[in-house]
């Protein structure tokens, strides 16, 4: 190697090295009053927001980056904060109080602390999914949680934004300009609580988030020791023509698993492409749903879709439907929340499904 060569080489070394040493935080405490909060993002993260797969590894890679980006935060004795997340290192001055959520996940978590965000992002059908209704008052609606509106959000002059890592990429710079932004994942179950965790702490809410968990983890241990052997599920959005099938590596498989369930997909084991923009799940024709033949089926989708496969003589082959092991149910709950309220809503289903 000549001294050109090396002299690169060793520039790109001691690159890789610094970077490995920056960015470390620690702490626990709860935060205290609100202020108008200052942000620093220190690190990029590639943006997956409307990438496809090209091969059974691609959501193996989103599931890396949400491992490698796990958030967490440091508790400063000035009563500041400094966010680990997805986009960087993120400065809190104050505990935030006029929060906005970008997904479905953030308003759950925040709901299940006593916190209405005054900002939420919701669906195309649904500015609060239904089984929040009741828990939240006095909020403002931004817009489509793929697509929220900015001038909105501006409007609110918020101290936080939660951002989807997975989804908000593109505005990304937008989002930095009219607050302080975390962005998270929301890929599985460790990531919820992951995520949950921070929010307590930074919220001052540490005491309300050991106790929703404890609640939850009970509820999933309870369920766990009532069903018998290892059903062999899956959960599969029906659509006209094809149907979506949820990831093992998704919330709501992670959280099956978790009660004692076999997650029937593996992609990494398929061959199917991920879905563009939805990176927990996979979009599948019928051959395969029914070689993957699950015992037990989860589905949801539009009653004339549903009614229509019902009545298809190959879906009708499959294990679950041939045994009468079929649970339609509400997408807001099983696809959509992916937080602990939305989880307890799960388990009040899949405990009656497993054990009739």
């Amino acid at each position: 190697m000549n001294r050109k060569s090396l002299f690169w080489s060793f520039i790109l070394i001691m690159t890789l090295v610094l970077a490995g040493c920056g960015g470390q935080t620690a702490g626990n405490t709860a935060g205290g009053t609100a202020d108008q909060g200052q942000t620093t993002n220190t690190a990029d993260t590639d943006n997956n927001e409307t990438t496809s797969a090209s091969d059974a590894n691609t959501d193996q890679s989103s599931s890396e980056d949400s491992a490698t980006n796990a958030p967490s935060i440091t508790s400063n004795s000035d009563g500041s904060y400094v966010v680990k997340n997805a986009w960087g290192d993120t400065t809190l001055s104050r505990s935030p109080q006029k929060i906005v959520t970008l997904h479905f996940s953030f308003t759950d978590e925040l709901v299940s602390l006593g916190i209405t965000p005054v900002g939420i992002a919701g669906s195309y059908n649904a500015e609060v999914l239904g089984y929040l209704k009741d828990k939240v008052t006095d909020y403002t609606f931004v817009g489509n949680h793929q697509q929220p509106n900015l001038e909105v959000i501006s409007s609110l002059k918020p101290d936080l934004i939660i951002a989807n890592a997975d989804v908000h990429g593109a505005i990304r710079d937008d989002l930095e300009k009219i607050a302080p932004t975390i962005a998270l994942y929301t890929n599985g179950y460790g990531d919820m609580e992951q995520n949950f965790a921070v929010l307590g702490t930074l919220l001052g809410k540490d005491k309300e988030h050991d106790q929703v968990m404890s609640e939850f983890n009970s509820n999933i241990e309870q369920t766990h020791s009532q069903i018998t052997g290892t059903p062999k599920v899956m959960v599969v959005k029906v659509l006209e023509k094809n149907f979506y099938i949820w990831m093992k590596t998704s919330y709501i498989a992670t959280l099956l698993e978790k009660m004692g369930a076999e997650y029937s997909f593996d992609e990494t084991k398929s061959s199917q492409q991920q879905t563009p923009g939805k990176i927990d799940v996979a979009d599948v024709d019928l051959e395969t749903l029914v070689q993957e033949n699950p015992d037990y089926l989860v589905i949801y989708g539009a009653q004339a879709d549903l009614d229509k496969w019902m009545g298809n003589s190959t879906f009708q082959t499959i294990n679950a439907v041939k045994n009468n092991h079929v649970l339609v149910v509400n997408d807001e709950v099983w696809a959509l929340g992916k937080g602990p309220l939305s989880g307890a809503e799960v388990l009040k289903e899949a405990l009656p499904f497993f054990t009739k």
